[in-house]
């Protein structure tokens, strides 16, 4: 019965990736994210790299394909045949930047070469030790950075704006965790059960008891069933803004719309971490978070997203302890 679904899902895949070969102006296709590394689950959603002479406008980068969703990851020729070149060469900055999503990617489609010769230098690459000490070091400058701007933002007595750079800023500092114990960081909408069996292997759980709280965790099932039902469309709405409604009906099928897949702390995680920057700040609600007059107009998103009651000391206290698991946990 697990066999059954699992060669559904990858022959799902393979389809889509014909879809995507067929389109014009493509010039190679690889299958990336876990279905790529035999990781999937029941759920997965796809990510391509999809090589082009140009890079396409009218191809979003979120997509779905017979009900999941398809993340479509552009690879300019030229561009990614200059960075091969450099890597070959010693140069390991084109691996930090490369997509983790296409680590040890599967090639589906690839007439020039040109991916065949990516997956080469990328799967040897990223995990060397240089190139992991490298990904540490930026990821904890993004950290550094977020948390500053927090404390900046409280300067500014504007405590849940802070908690969003917080809530970016912890997120940084799971992907750097995951890199210093040798893991690929995967599968956003499942963060919270897999950062638990990383946490457990590795003898530290206070790190997640930490993300559990600076998410604002503990509510999850009251928010999901009492929050979630009036704000629904309100959220979707707001997703359009990452792309218009292919964003949209992107998190409605790969982000679990419905809380239906058992993984309702790690969703709910995506929607407090993107919802609230979306957009930012001209078209979304980042500049209003702290608006009285809108607040008291938006309680139950501001419930949903985990900020009812959000006051400065509390912010505080909460970008003091990323820095200090930061400074504890990747040294």
């Amino acid at each position: 019965m697990v066999q059954m679904w699992r060669n559904e899902l990858r022959a799902w895949a393979n389809q889509c990736a014909v879809e995507f070969q067929n389109k014009e102006g493509v010039l190679g296709v690889v299958i990336g994210g876990s279905l790529a590394r035999g990781q999937e689950w029941r759920h997965s959603d796809l990510e391509l790299g999809i090589l082009v002479e140009e890079r396409d406008q009218n191809m979003p980068y979120f997509n779905v394909f017979r009900g999941r969703g398809v993340e479509a990851i552009q690879l300019v020729r030229h561009e990614l045949e200059e960075q091969i070149g450099l890597v070959e060469m010693g140069d390991l900055l084109p691996v930090l930047e490369w997509p983790i999503q296409l680590w040890k990617c599967r090639v589906f489609y690839d007439p020039t070469g040109t991916l065949g010769s990516f997956k080469k230098q990328f799967d040897a690459r990223l995990f060397t030790p240089e190139a992991v000490e490298k990904k540490i070091a930026s990821l904890r400058q993004k950290i550094d950075q977020m948390l500053e701007e927090g404390r900046g933002l409280l300067a500014q007595n504007r405590p849940v704006a802070a908690l969003t750079r917080a809530r970016l800023a912890m997120n940084e500092a799971i992907q750097a965790v995951h890199w210093a114990h040798g893991e690929l960081p995967r599968s956003q909408n499942r963060t919270d059960y897999r950062l638990h069996m990383l946490c457990r292997k590795h003898d530290i759980l206070p790190f997640y008891t930490l993300y559990r709280d600076v998410f604002s965790l503990s509510d999850t099932t009251r928010a999901i069933k009492t929050a979630w039902p009036k704000v629904k469309e309100q959220v979707l709405e707001i997703t359009r803004l990452w792309g218009g409604d292919s964003a949209r009906d992107f998190f409605i099928h790969a982000v679990d719309s419905n809380f239906t897949w058992r993984n309702n702390a790690g969703i709910l995680t995506v929607y407090r971490l993107y919802i609230p920057i979306l957009g930012s700040p001209e078209q979304g609600i980042t500049e209003k978070l702290d608006d009285p007059h809108w607040v008291g107009k938006s309680k139950d998103l501001m419930d949903f997203l985990g900020f009812t009651n959000t006051d400065q000391n509390a912010v505080r206290i909460l970008i003091d302890r990323i820095a200090d698991a930061c400074s504890f946990f990747l040294n």
